[in-house]
């Protein structure tokens, strides 16, 4: 059943399209009559010089019979372009119009040439078909786009809605980190901390089962994983020195990180165990037993901003 709400729709895109389709094609059929105009204007200028008209200065009447038939062989031509002018009279006398004609003046000469046209600009009535058409081609999407809508709105209040958990988010562009859930409290490392971090990470998320150990070397891995972040901070203009040694100082590297951590999670410390860097603790365990990997993150636990 058809409501209230739907014909008012209707209607006022009907009303919409009319109007728009009237204005374009009224504009259109006069530019064609404009056009179609000056074309005659100009044929007969060029060949006034041979049309047997009337000479009021010489008391010469013309001929008739050739004038009319120049001036049907033109309307052939006219009908021949589906053209809404018809040249009614063409006569050096002034010429008066009527509802529906047009006169034109061609100068230039002893005596002025007047010429007197018949102009339909109507509209054809089937052509406004067309706007009806838009008319319920638009409800019909505006119908479906409003059913998608209300489908949705009770999908959506349906299924309740699961809480995204913060992600770590690193922005290379500012050599700054931040969590998805709040932007605005960043926190910066310097180039060396900041690729070793990141590299850790990676390393870590691929070989959730390796230890490492500071007493030890760095994998070839986890090396060539830092040094592609600092070549990238490069590209970024933020350094021009040289590669560092990421081997050397590690303890001091992983102090800078957590840090930055300790910042940056204050308001969630249930993510250190994630992202921090695991401490030693006891006794003879810097040598042996203590491993900083990071054994709980995973590739989808970060987003890398400027990679």
């Amino acid at each position: 059943m058809i409501s209230l709400k739907q014909v008012s729709m209707f209607t006022l895109f009907l009303i919409l399209f009319l109007f728009i389709f009237n204005v374009s094609s009224k504009y259109t059929i006069n530019e064609n009559i404009l056009r179609d105009i000056q074309s005659v204007k100009l044929r007969v200028a060029i060949d006034r010089a041979r049309l047997s008209l009337e000479d009021p200065n010489l008391n010469y009447s013309g001929n008739e019979e050739a004038l009319s038939e120049y001036i049907y062989a033109l309307n052939d031509f006219l009908q021949q372009q589906h053209s809404r002018i018809y040249l009614s009279a063409v006569s050096s006398k002034k010429l008066n119009a009527q509802e529906g004609e047009h006169i034109e003046v061609l100068t230039g000469t002893t005596y002025e040439t007047y010429l007197l046209f018949k102009v339909d600009d109507s509209h054809k009535l089937p052509l406004y078909i067309i706007p009806i058409i838009f008319a319920v081609f638009n409800l019909a999407v505006l119908r479906s786009v409003s059913r998608r809508r209300f489908k949705a709105q009770i999908k959506k209040s349906a299924v309740p809605l699961i809480e995204e958990k913060p992600i770590l988010q690193v922005d290379l562009y500012s050599k700054s980190l931040h969590l998805s859930c709040d932007k605005e409290h960043k926190v910066q490392l310097a180039n060396k901390p900041l690729c070793f971090y990141l590299a850790l990470i990676e390393y870590c998320a691929a070989n959730p089962e390796s230890p490492l150990n500071q007493n030890k070397e760095l994998p070839e891995e986890l090396l060539e994983l830092a040094d592609k972040y600092f070549h990238r901070l490069i590209s970024l203009g933020h350094t021009i020195r040289k590669r560092p040694n990421f081997s050397n100082s590690l303890e001091k590297t992983l102090s800078e990180i957590r840090a930055a951590l300790d910042e940056l999670l204050s308001n969630s410390p249930e993510l250190k165990s994630k992202y921090y860097p695991p401490k030693a603790h006891g006794e003879g365990s810097r040598s042996k037993l203590h491993s900083y990997a990071l054994t709980r993150v995973t590739s989808g636990d970060i987003d890398i901003i400027g990679r």
